[in-house]
């Protein structure tokens, strides 16, 4: 009685299996040598939204997964309005630039409309270069407060 459980299980397990096996499909007749050859089928009509279509797929952005996204602005986007001193003001071809000092010590010149991390310039007369700033945790960039900068004399000279 003992040997009749074990093995019925295992009868009971093998036909269920084999019947869950899929079937090899039939082997296809041979051809005779004087056969048409089949044509190919037709492409269905453009409108027909079950067509099934190949699309290669081409990365545009190449990057490395495992490293840290950036933002792709640039370097001095970066910059807080708080290290940044303001040193005087140059007219170029009817523009007027601000130039600035970095807390690195790169000067430069920026026109009106450049965008810092925390503000933008908004004004730059021949005294003066007034700013907006936001708060940096925050996206809502209308409420600022007017921060104005008045042009600093060099060290060192009289």
């Amino acid at each position: 009685m003992h040997t009749r459980i074990p093995i019925s299980t295992f009868l009971l397990a093998v036909s269920v299996l084999c019947a869950q096996a899929p079937s090899k499909p039939a082997p296809a007749p041979a051809k005779p040598a004087s056969a048409p050859t089949a044509q190919a089928p037709t492409p269905p009509a453009p409108d027909d939204v079950a067509q099934v279509k190949a699309v290669p797929y081409k990365p545009t952005i190449q990057r490395d997964p495992f490293s840290a996204p950036r933002e792709e602005r640039s370097s001095d986007a970066l910059d807080l309005l708080d290290d940044i001193a303001v040193k005087g003001m140059i007219r170029k071809e009817g523009k007027n630039f601000a130039v600035v000092s970095d807390s690195r010590g790169n000067v430069r010149w920026l026109p009106q409309g450049h965008r810092f991390k925390d503000g933008e310039i908004t004004s730059i007369t021949e005294k003066s270069v007034t700013f907006h700033q936001w708060e940096l945790n925050t996206t809502n960039r209308s409420a600022f407060r007017t921060i104005t900068k008045t042009f600093k004399r060099e060290e060192g000279n009289p």
